[in-house]
């Protein structure tokens, strides 16, 4: 499904030698102004992944995945053989070391007065970012920061009802809320313009629009994050503190929530670094108001600035190597100071 909805990439190595449904269904909005034959093109694009998800959904409901069960089991360590191991840790670092090169190559051209031409160390495109195109940085943050924490906890939320509660509509709600995943950013983006450019509720060009659809876009990740570890963990566990006279809020509290939590933070690191990385359906949604860095890159690739672009991708991954750190740090804090508390119990 992400390689469906992939759009950047293509958009910028492939362009008219290699059409994809993604980008056609682009240009045909922004190139020829033709939403009608635009959204056509999306509506193809959603066949196979609805498909995929529908696949996806019923090779899972097939299967149990229980692991945690409160009662002890043997475990067994399975060792593969030494050539097999280094097979493995030779193909390890051979994709390292491309996506090492990749991230290297962005760094020297961020710093190349001319990418391929003139060499030569130049702090001028960053310079350029600081100055000209600075707003979309701060942009792009505002909007991740405000979208990934409503994300991760509207997600933890759903998957405990989903996983733990029994209630009318329960198999609806899960499916709704899994199917943003399903259907590919193109589609999303032309979706909102179609739904939200229009009384009663006139959203496009906002900081809503984006927020939204941060929220909604990438929601699904902490859901099935939080529904694999909860499907983890038998029920029993919970049961077994209540009959010892644990009433469900203290239950959750102390049991259910601190196993949820590593999928929650995990949610949060997804969810902010697609808000950060995010332009097939955001691409739609931008405007003089509020823009993206990605938004911002992809302008400039196709200006031939390409040190600017390089600026701008280097800014970016920095940012979110830093937000990783933040709430890695805060998690491990956390998981400190709940040892100490289950230790003093």
């Amino acid at each position: 499904m992400e390689t469906l909805a992939d759009f950047g990439n293509p958009l910028i190595l492939a362009g008219s030698k290699f059409p994809i449904l993604s980008v056609q269904a682009y240009l045909q909005i922004t190139g020829m102004y033709d939403l009608p034959r635009g959204a056509a093109l999306a509506l193809i694009l959603l066949v196979p992944s609805i498909s995929v998800y529908f696949l996806q959904k019923y090779w899972v409901a097939r299967k149990k995945y229980v692991t945690v069960t409160g009662k002890p089991t043997a475990s067994s360590l399975k060792v593969v053989s030494p050539v097999v191991k280094w097979i493995l840790f030779g193909l390890c670092v051979f994709l390292t070391t491309i996506i090492l090169l990749i991230y290297i190559t962005i760094l020297w051209g961020a710093f190349a007065k001319v990418w391929g031409s003139d060499n030569s160390l130049t702090l001028s495109h960053f310079q350029y970012v600081f100055s000209v195109g600075f707003k979309a940085v701060t942009d792009t943050l505002i909007i991740a920061i405000s979208s990934t924490p409503l994300a991760g906890i509207l997600g933890m939320i759903i998957a405990f009802l989903v996983v733990r509660k029994q209630f009318p509509g329960k198999h609806v709600m899960e499916f709704t809320s899994m199917l943003s995943f399903a259907v590919p950013g193109t589609v999303i983006g032309i979706g909102y313009i179609l739904g939200f450019n229009s009384p009663p509720l006139v959203l496009t060009g906002t900081f809503a629009i984006l927020v939204l659809n941060f929220i909604f876009r990438y929601i699904p990740v902490g859901i099935q994050s939080g529904i694999a570890i909860l499907r983890q963990v038998d029920p029993s566990i919970e049961e077994a503190a209540i009959d010892l006279g644990a009433d469900s809020q203290y239950t959750f509290k102390r049991i259910t929530l601190p196993l949820m939590i590593p999928a929650f933070f995990s949610g949060l690191i997804y969810s902010f670094v697609r808000a950060m990385t995010a332009i097939s359906a955001a691409i739609f949604l931008v405007s003089a108001k509020w823009n993206l860095m990605t938004v911002q890159i992809m302008s400039q690739v196709e200006s031939g600035r390409l040190g600017a672009a390089s600026a701008f991708s280097v800014i970016l991954v920095g940012i979110i190597l830093v937000a990783i750190l933040i709430i890695r740090t805060i998690l491990a804090l956390f998981y400190g100071s709940f040892k100490g508390t289950m230790l003093k119990i």
